[in-house]
């Protein structure tokens, strides 16, 4: 670029085209290894930019990326606003002048003179005439006046080595050209003056001087500088003329502060930081390290810098720009104390901020220097600081993500890993304090959010009271109310870090901050804040949570499955945010604004729920809910997705509502919840849901929602087999439907002492109740238990070993659930159906039945009832003798019902391969998946289900030859029938 712009893949020169491509490539050369912005080559190009100008520019960098293809195919990169230029091994003479100039510099200032003037001689050969020389002025006037400065500054430094050596003649010849292409540059008519002196030409020396003065008068009306003058003085008094300044001392700086030694965890990503400042290809990038306060974004970048120092022989910089801090610093004074450390006297610092940045860029040029800036707090302050050339890399650290500085590479900090922080928590108290307590000491780091500032902080309020036991602070820490309280030792102040960020935001910030800190939900999407703030624009609700991601007070998640964005607090950050909203907010205005969330989730999860189509009865009968407050088009749209997405939040939100008294909607949502839960077989989600409610409703009412909560729990427990709790919680709803007065509860609240009895295999109990609730049950009543009890009497049956005469009861049943269309209620009863058939041998109607109810799991999409359709598929090949078939079916059942924690259906699997595994002949094979059953059994406190379990291991031992363990078996079943006072018909045992 110093001359005609050219290209050569030696040998052979590679002709670029025309001059507006010889222009796009030499800025991208001057800015290589940066983004180049389209606007900015727009601007350049055109005037006035024609609408087609950016197809145009694309087709100029086509053209030229064709013309360099055969140096290399990566030359030039294509980036979302812009293009990058990467030399890679190539050259470019504008770097190597520069290279050369600075070596020349720093030689003249070590007084080899001799070696500075073959240097800048090296430099000043690159140039081949004037720079871009064959680009329009138009193009490039600005850029070739700028880049013709360096040469003549150079040429400057040549001639002050020369001085020095004493070659008089040889600088007054190379002078006088330069001269005339710059007539009014006094630092070379300087030059002039003291090599005719100190040559003995004093009277040309004067003369030169009074002919400079009618120049600078006549062209400029002014009279020459004061070194000048001084120098016309010296040489009238007949003193010698002082010596020509050399060039200031280029110095080393050193500035990188000491870093904190306890860097746990973060090795590889120190290592990949670093790698990236060494690579000479991206010479002259923008890095930026961002993350919220505490996370150690300021010993990242120090130990990257130290491990990165090999590649920055000219040293390295550091300023505090105090982003997080009221008064930030003022980037032009950072500018200033740079160009001190430069060795630029303090005289000769301009006033001027553009000229200073001017100064400064001029001498990092062909500098290798590393320039750190920690804590920025913005693109304004930060730009005055880059260097204007490449060769130096400048590493950023800031709370705010900086986006506006394109083309910068990014690294988020993440908190530390759960091993990285215990080990960062041991490296200060002692690995043997955290192995004594590890299960304290990971949740102490938990609690500190895994944050390093936090973890070290909490270290060393250890370290300072070696009394505490790591369970006591555990403890401390748990409180959320004082939390950041205990945070806090010295000058290291978790709340104090934080409280830097918070003062930075503007008032409608502060406030949504603190309502955030008021929720108890892990994550939420973008319509929780608009109700927080009242604000009508969905828009600008996404730019004040933008700020706030921005500021790293808040964690984006992105888009989540029905395409909402979501955003969570850290831990630390929320316990802030509370603790501000309970100091700046009035207590009612809290509560509201709680509760106007709570109330907006429900009404979404309502309108969900609604159009779920799960086919369950949870929430039937329940009055509708005001409509939502805000319109999420995903609870109409994808019901079932938006309740999978939220239903963690959904959680959080009912247990927010139990925990500060508003037990009813606690209530609601357990019941708007409960039929997705179930579908999708989350039954441990389901359980706690139902519980936690409950035990809200037990305080405060109202009693007939506790009714539908305490029955709907019971369904849990009865398909979870959970046999010990039933009963207790089915006499707590009897009662209550009787005080109640409500006919239809009261049924159902007999069915489920019936249900429980019966689990227990207190059978003829369990008839009774049944039948007393068959008796008085009124079929027509919305909602009626009467289908319900017709199966469980008609199971008591079966297990009496009646089943012909359970039969008919559940194709009434069938046929009621036919006619209501609840489709999964009604694939549940044709599994019951199959049941019976194959007790009755009508295997094929086994089998046709549950072709149905797969079709109905499938539609409905119930992944627990399928499997059960599969198990008892496999009940009739094993009974038809089409064993590969039946243990195929086993495979696939099996691992839903563990995943699902489904231990009814696990057992019952278990059960079935058993019983495959007698049937193909091989009863050793028989004997442990018949034990795992009937641990389970044990386990669900089912006695008959176990007694069946120890009736099919009898049979096994005996068949394999161990009569004894079969004695045993049989006589544990024998004992729990005569404890039960069943025949032995009950063990529903296959044939054979």
């Amino acid at each position: 670029m110093l001359g005609p712009v050219a290209v050569w893949d030696d040998p052979e020169h590679i002709p670029i085209g025309s001059g507006r491509q010889r222009f796009v490539l030499a800025t991208l050369l001057l800015n290589a290894g940066r983004l180049t912005s389209t606007d900015r080559l727009v601007d350049a190009l055109w005037d006035d930019p024609p609408t087609t100008a950016r197809p145009q520019l694309h087709n100029l960098i086509s053209n030229v990326r064709r013309r360099l293809r055969a140096a290399g195919d990566g030359l030039i990169v294509t980036r979302p606003t812009g293009y990058e230029l990467h030399l890679g091994e190539h050259g470019l003479d504008l770097v190597r002048f520069r290279e050369l100039v600075v070596q020349g510099r720093n030689a003249g200032s070590g007084g080899d003179h001799e070696r500075a003037a073959g240097l800048f001689a090296d430099a000043l050969a690159l140039w081949r005439g004037p720079a871009l020389a064959d680009v329009a002025d138009e193009l490039a006037a600005t850029t070739r006046a700028l880049l013709g400065e360096e040469r003549v500054s150079a040429a400057e430094a040549r001639l002050e080595a020369q001085v020095a050596l004493g070659r008089y003649d040889d600088v007054l010849r190379e002078l006088e050209p330069v001269l005339t292409d710059h007539p009014y540059r006094e630092r070379l008519h300087e030059i002039r003056m003291a090599a005719l002196a100190a040559s003995g030409r004093r009277a040309d020396a004067l003369a030169a001087y009074r002919a400079l003065y009618r120049l600078f008068s006549d062209d400029l009306g002014v009279e020459p500088g004061p070194a000048l003058r001084d120098l016309e003085q010296r040489i009238l008094r007949g003193e010698a003329p002082a010596p020509v300044a050399q060039p200031a001392p280029v110095t080393v700086p050193r500035q990188l502060p000491a870093s904190s030694p306890l860097l746990t965890g973060r090795d590889d990503l120190i290592d990949e930081i670093a790698a990236d400042l060494a690579r000479t290809d991206q010479a002259g990038q923008v890095r930026v390290l961002v993350g919220p306060g505490g996370v150690g974004k300021t010993s990242l970048a120090l130990a990257a810098a130290r491990r990165a120092d090999h590649a920055f022989p000219d040293g390295q910089l550091f300023a505090d720009l105090r982003g997080g801090h009221h008064a930030p610093a003022d980037p032009h004074a950072v500018v200033g104390r740079f160009l001190r450390t430069l060795g630029v006297g303090g005289a000769e610092v301009p006033d001027d901020r553009d000229e200073r940045v001017a100064l400064y860029r001029s001498h990092l040029a062909g500098r290798h220097v590393l320039i750190v800036l920690d804590d920025a707090a913005g693109e304004e302050q930060v730009r005055p600081l880059l260097p204007g050339t490449p060769g130096c890399q400048v590493l950023v650290t800031s709370r705010r993500r900086l986006g506006a500085l394109l083309g910068a590479t990014r690294w988020s900090v993440p908190v530390l890993s759960p091993d990285d922080a215990v080990a960062l928590l041991a490296a200060v108290i002692g690995e043997q304090r955290v192995g004594g307590a590890p299960e304290a000491a990971e949740a102490v780091v938990e609690l500190c959010g895994r944050l390093p500032l936090a973890v070290c902080v909490a270290a060393a309020r250890l370290a300072v009271h070696p009394e505490w036991t790591l369970e006591e602070f555990r403890s401390r820490l748990a409180d959320q109310v004082g939390r950041l309280d205990e945070l806090s030792v010295g000058d290291l102040d978790v709340r104090a870090s934080i409280e830097l960020s918070y003062q930075a935001l503007d008032e409608p910030l502060r406030v949504l901050l603190r309502r955030l800190g008021l929720l108890l939900t892990p994550d939420w999407p973008t319509w929780v804040a608009q109700e927080l703030t009242g604000e009508p624009s969905t828009a600008r609700v996404e730019r004040m949570l933008d700020r706030l991601v921005e500021m790293h007070l808040l964690e984006p998640l992105g888009r989540d499955a029905v395409g909402q964005s979501r955003y969570q607090l850290h831990d630390l950050i929320r316990a802030f945010a509370a603790e501000r909203a309970e100091d700046e907010d009035p207590e009612d205005e809290r509560a509201e604004a709680v509760s106007k969330v709570l109330s907006s989730w429900l009404a979404l999860a309502t309108e969900a729920d609604q159009r779920a189509d799960h086919h369950t009865i949870y929430a039937s009968g329940l009055e509708a809910v005001a409509a939502p407050q805000v319109a999420v088009r995903a609870t109409r749209d994808q019901p079932r997705a938006w309740l999978e997405v939220e239903r963690t939040s959904l959680t959080s939100a009912l247990e927010q509502a139990s925990a500060q008294g508003h037990a009813e909607l606690a209530g609601l949502f357990a019941l708007r919840m409960s039929g997705f839960l179930a579908l999708r077989a989350y039954d441990d989600e389901r359980e706690h849901a139902l519980e936690v409610a409950a035990s809200a409703l037990r305080t405060t009412g109202p009693d007939d929602l506790l009714l539908k909560i305490l029955q709907a729990l019971f369904a849990v427990y009865a398909q979870r087999a959970r046999c010990g709790e039933m009963p207790a919680l089915a006499a707590e709803a009897l009662a209550l439907a009787t005080k109640l007065g409500d006919h239809n509860r009261t049924m159902r609240a007999l069915l489920h002492a019936g249900l429980a009895a019966r689990r227990l295999g207190r059978l003829r109990e369990a008839a009774e109740m049944l039948d007393e609730a068959i008796r008085e049950c009124d079929p027509d009543v919305p909602g009626s238990a009467l289908p319900s009890l017709l199966i469980n009497r008609a199971e008591v049956h079966r297990d009496l070993g009646e089943p012909a005469r359970a039969l008919p009861l559940v194709e009434d049943a069938l046929a009621i659930r036919r006619a209501q269309g609840n489709h999964r209620l009604q694939a549940m009863n044709l599994i019951i159906y199959a049941y019976t058939l194959i007790d009755v041998h009508r295997l094929d109607d086994a089998e046709q039945a549950l072709t149905e109810a797969g079709q109905l799991t499938e539609e409905i999409d119930d992944e627990l009832h399928a499997a059960y359709v599969e198990q008892t598929l496999a009940d009739v090949d094993v009974r038809l003798g089409r064993f590969a078939a039946a243990r195929k079916r086993l495979d696939r059942a099996l691992p839903v019902f563990t995943t699902l924690g489904n231990a009814d259906g696990t057992a019952e699997a278990y059960r079935t391969l058993g019983e495959l595994a007698m049937a193909s002949g091989d009863p050793e094979a028989a004997v442990e998946p018949l034990r795992a059953a009937l641990r389970t059994w044990r386990q669900l406190r089912a006695p008959l289900e176990a007694a069946r379990l120890l009736a099919r291991l009898a049979r096994a031992h005996e068949a394999a030859g161990d009569p004894e363990a079969a004695r045993t078996a049989r006589a544990e079943c024998d004992g729990i029938l005569a404890d039960l006072g069943l025949p032995v018909d009950c063990l529903r045992l296959p044939r054979g």
